[in-house]
C-alpha cells in the first residue's frame, strides 16, 4: 500500500490529490500547502487526506513525494526546510512547470538532499478539470524506464490521475516536451484571439450600420461562427502539425503538402491587412508572417510551410 505526500494544493495540485485519494492502492495521502485554510485543502481533508502544516513532517510521512507548485523558485524555497538526508530513500516526482535546465538542476538538488531512490520530473498535459478522466495524461522523465515501471513506481502510483508516459532518462526531457506543447497551444490562442476579434468587429459594424459607436454595449457574439467554422478548421488541421514535423525532421523544405508557402504567405498578408482595415491588433501573427516572407525571398515559395523551421534557430 502506497504512502504519498502531495506538496502544493493549488487548482492542479488539488485535482491531483483528489484523484489519488480514489486509488485502491493508497494507504495514506498527506498534503502540504503554505496556506492551510484554502477551500481545496479543507475539501481534501474531508475526502480523507491528512494535512500536515510542517513540510518536513509531511515529507517524512511518505515514501513518494509529489510536487506541484507555482515554479521552481518556489520548489527550492519550500524544500529549504528539509535537512540533508531528509529525502533519503524516497521517490520524488516533480510536475511543476519549468524549463529543462531547471528540471536538471532540481534533480541535482534533490539527490543532494538524499532522494536516493529516484527523481522524476514531468508535465501535466491537461487542465485540472480533466484530471482523472480518459483524456488526462502526464509525461515524466528521469532515472530509467525500469524505475518508472517498477512496482510502486510512478507508472503505478499515478495511474488514477491518467495515462502516465515515460519519455527519456534525461530529467529535463519532459519539461521540454511540455513547453513545446504549450508553445503550440499559445500559438493557436494567438491566432484564435485574432480571429475572434475580427468576428466581433464585423458583427459590430453590421449591427451598428457601419458605425462603431456603442461598441461597449454591443452584444454581438463571436461564438456561433467560431463553433461552425474556426473550430472545425483547427480540428481538421491537427494532423497537419505532425506532417510539418516530419518534413522538418527530413529537412524536406520543398514539399508543399498541397499548400505552397507563397500562397500561405499571401493569405497571411490578407489577414494582417484585414486587421488593419477592421481595427484589430494582428501583432500575434506578424512573427510568423515575417518568417514566411523571408523563406519566400530565399526561394522556398513553391515549397511548404515547413521551411519556416530554417529560421527558428538562433
Amino acid at each position: 500500500m502506497a504512502t504519498i505526500t502531495s506538496i502544493g494544493i493549488g487548482n492542479m495540485g488539488a485535482a491531483l490529490a483528489s484523484a489519488l485519494l480514489k486509488s485502491v492502492g493508497l494507504r495514506q495521502l498527506t498534503i502540504w500547502n503554505r496556506t492551510a485554510d484554502r477551500p481545496q485543502v479543507k475539501s481534501l481533508v474531508e475526502q480523507g487526506a491528512h494535512f500536515e502544516p510542517s513540510v518536513a513532517a509531511a515529507v517524512a510521512r511518505s515514501d513518494t513525494i509529489l510536487i506541484c507548485l507555482l515554479d521552481y523558485q518556489t520548489v527550492t524555497a519550500v524544500f529549504e526546510a528539509i535537512s540533508p538526508g531528509g529525502l533519503a530513500g524516497k521517490t520524488v516526482i516533480n510536475v511543476t512547470n519549468g524549463t529543462p535546465r531547471q528540471a536538471r538542476e532540481a534533480e541535482a538538488r534533490f539527490k543532494g538532499l538524499g532522494a536516493a531512490a529516484a527523481y522524476f520530473d514531468g508535465g501535466i498535459m491537461v487542465t485540472p478539470q480533466q484530471i482523472g478522466t480518459p483524456e488526462a495524461f502526464v509525461i515524466l522523465s528521469g532515472e530509467d524506464e525500469s524505475a518508472f515501471r517498477a512496482a510502486g513506481g510512478p507508472a503505478e502510483l499515478l495511474e488514477p490521475i491518467g495515462a502516465i508516459q515515460y519519455v527519456a532518462s534525461d530529467a529535463g526531457a519532459a519539461a521540454l516536451y511540455d513547453l513545446a506543447a504549450l508553445a503550440a497551444m499559445f500559438g493557436m490562442f494567438a491566432g484564435a484571439f485574432t480571429g475572434i476579434a475580427l468576428l466581433k468587429k464585423q458583427k459590430r459594424q453590421r449591427q451598428d450600420g457601419g458605425k462603431e459607436e456603442g461598441d461597449r454595449d454591443n452584444k454581438a457574439l463571436a461564438k456561433p461562427a467560431t463553433d461552425s467554422v474556426i473550430v472545425p478548421v483547427l480540428n481538421a488541421l491537427v494532423p497537419y502539425v505532425g506532417m510539418i514535423a516530419d518534413e522538418v525532421d527530413r529537412e524536406n523544405w520543398m514539399n508543399d503538402m498541397g499548400n505552397p508557402l507563397k500562397m500561405q504567405a499571401i493569405a497571411l498578408h490578407n489577414i494582417l491587412r484585414a486587421c488593419e482595415e477592421e481595427g484589430v491588433d494582428g501583432e500575434g501573427l506578424k512573427f510568423i508572417s515575417r518568417r514566411m516572407d523571408r523563406a519566400v525571398a530565399d526561394g522556398f515559395g513553391p515549397g511548404g510551410v515547413s521551411a519556416i523551421a530554417r529560421y527558428m534557430f538562433k
